[in-house]
């Protein structure tokens, strides 16, 4: 600061250097708000799209073919009990007994 200025002089200057910094900051932060903003509906955007997904893709996708074989759940079920292993597999799994217990 130059010894010339007043004590009145200096103290304007800096309150108009805080101002400009005010306004500044308050600029950033609207810009990090708005970005916060649009990252959190982004996010549930693209959670919704991972959980919905599979629902979509079975619906329209892979049920037309079971109805249009004319298969249900309960065939694709049997099927899979032909699988070797899975039979013992699912037993385990849903604590079903075997034999002469």
């Amino acid at each position: 600061m130059l010894p010339d200025k007043n004590e009145n002089q200096i103290l304007h200057e800096l309150m108009l250097e805080n101002q400009r910094l005010l306004i500044e900051n308050n600029q950033l932060l609207k810009t990090l708000k708005r970005a916060t903003v649009w990252s959190f509906w982004l996010k549930v955007v693209w959670f919704m799209i991972l959980i919905g997904a599979p629902f979509v893709v079975y619906y329209y996708l892979i049920e037309p073919y079971f109805s249009s074989l004319g298969s249900s759940f309960q065939t694709f079920q049997s099927g899979l009990q032909e699988i070797p292993g899975w039979k013992q597999f699912y037993e385990a799994i849903s604590g079903g007994k075997t034999g002469g217990e």
